[in-house]
């Protein structure tokens, strides 16, 4: 009787065996759809990481721009929730880039002093732009620092640059 005992627990053992290999093989598929979505969502997640640094910057522009991580996490995920949505993930990734970075620039725009507006949208476009490799690093020297040829000579035929600029780059509607 205790052979067949044994021989009876092998087999609900070899059972439960096949069943937990079953298993760890869907686990595994399951875990790499997962992975590859995750990566997918990775460039939303880099334009909020983005925006939240300029906004975080702002404090040091005017000690009253003060934004908790806590605020910022908040409407980012307000945002995800809230934006339309769309099956084809591409399109859905484009929505809600666009529609974080629009958010937050309406949002932050609403409680900064009128001056210190086309320097955010300026932080912002550039922010972006040197994140999606549009301005190399030469280039970003150059405009921190200037060039060593001397321009004096030549006729500036550009008087001012205006925050319309800065809200075509990033295809925003001008701060309201």
């Amino acid at each position: 009787m205790n052979d067949e005992e044994l021989i009876i627990t092998l087999d609900q053992s070899k059972l439960t065996s096949d069943f937990i290999s079953e298993r760890m093989v869907v686990a595994e598929e399951t875990a790499k759809v997962i992975d590859a979505t995750r990566e997918s969502y990775r460039r939303v997640a880099r334009r909020g990481s983005v925006l939240y640094f300029v906004i975080a910057d702002l404090a040091n522009v005017d000690p009253m721009y003060q934004y908790s991580l806590e605020f910022f996490t908040k409407s980012f995920v307000m945002r995800l929730e809230k934006s339309t949505k769309n099956p084809v993930l591409e399109k859905r990734l484009q929505i809600l880039v666009e529609d974080v970075t629009k958010s937050f620039y309406f949002s932050i725009c609403r409680g900064l002093f009128e001056k210190d507006k086309l320097l955010y949208s300026f932080l912002n476009a550039s922010s972006i732009m040197r994140r999606n490799r549009d301005i190399g690093g030469d280039e970003w020297n150059f405009f921190l620092r200037g060039s060593p040829t001397d321009f004096s000579a030549q006729e500036n035929l550009i008087d001012f640059i205006t925050n319309d600029m800065w809200i075509t780059l990033l295809g925003l509607e001008e701060c309201h």
